[in-house]
């Protein structure tokens, strides 16, 4: 062979080896590239349903929200491995010299305590305060009020509400979830019609979601929240117990305290006696006129035998 054919056949050599490597190189990143998904398929199933766009992502967002387990409620006491959710009341009845000081007083506890003062009702001679105070601080709360006078009456209360809670809870979780349900289908909905019936159904189970939130969050605020009612009254003046004095004046202050007593004594005796006096005047003048009248007829019958006698 010549060169210059040599050459022409080397030349296509090349040539198929590097279209040869061109398809290998192809291959190979298609086959790369196929075990990646696409950016397609990813936005695709991270792509949210219907139901999340109508509001069905509220229990999503609710569920991330929502506490772990583990956490204790404010007001609930772990016993026995389970945390208990106690509601508590207590009153007081306190005596104090200056009830106006002693109700500043309970204020400033009241405010020391982290509790707020619901409602009072004040005058000079004493005061009535329904408070509100954290549980873990309703002891506290009692002994420093206690020690403000007298306390002439402490009693206290405690309602065991964890059933309660717990069925409330479970009761607005299964709400909310049915809550969703109902928005998905009116995600789907395709017709006025369709529209109309499910937005009344929806409207229906949205108020009853609320009711039932709003039965949990008061029973929560009352175990969180202990209810303390301090009676603040003014305290009694004492009595000294003196002997009476001796002498002249003391007797003579007893004689007329007697004198006072028998005039009053028969006082009281002429007032009940007055009453009768004109029917005892009445029946006296009765008798008086039948006297006369008999009086009157043996006269002249005794006058008239005197003569013929």
């Amino acid at each position: 062979m010549s060169r210059t054919r040599l050459r022409r056949i080397g030349g296509r050599r090349g040539v198929l080896v590097g279209l040869l490597l061109v398809v290998v190189l192809g291959v190979v990143g298609v086959m790369a590239l196929g075990g990646r998904p696409s950016t397609g398929s990813s936005t695709s199933e991270s792509a949210p349903p219907p139901s999340a766009l109508n509001g069905g992502g509220v229990a999503a967002r609710d569920a991330a929200a929502a506490p772990a387990p583990a956490q204790v409620e404010p007001g609930s006491v772990p016993i026995g491995g389970v945390t208990r959710s106690l509601v508590r009341t207590a009153q007081l009845s306190v005596d104090a010299d200056d009830p106006v000081a002693a109700t500043r007083r309970v204020r400033a506890a009241v405010a020391g305590a982290a509790g707020t003062v619901s409602q009072e009702s004040s005058t000079d001679s004493g005061a009535q305060l329904t408070i509100r105070v954290p549980a873990d601080r309703l002891d506290q709360l009692i002994d420093s009020i206690a020690g403000l006078g007298h306390v002439t009456h402490r009693t206290a209360q405690v309602v065991d509400a964890t059933e309660d809670v717990v069925d409330l809870g479970a009761r607005v979780a299964s709400q909310r979830a049915s809550v969703d349900r109902v928005r998905a289908l009116l995600s789907q909905a395709r017709s006025i019609g369709d529209v109309v019936a499910i937005e009344s159904e929806l409207t229906r189970r949205e108020a009853d979601l609320d009711s039932l939130t709003g039965r949990l969050a008061a029973l929560k605020d009352q175990v969180a929240l202990s209810t303390l009612t301090v009676d603040v009254d003014k305290a009694p003046i004492a009595k000294t117990d003196n002997p009476p004095p001796a002498g002249f004046l003391a007797g003579l202050a007893a004689g007329w305290e007697g004198l006072q007593a028998t005039a009053s004594a028969t006082g009281a005796v002429i007032g009940f006696l007055v009453p009768f006096l004109p029917v005892v005047a009445l029946l006296l003048g009765l008798v008086w006129v039948g006297r006369r009248v008999a009086r009157t007829r043996r006269t002249p019958a005794g006058g008239a035998e005197g003569p013929g006698a």
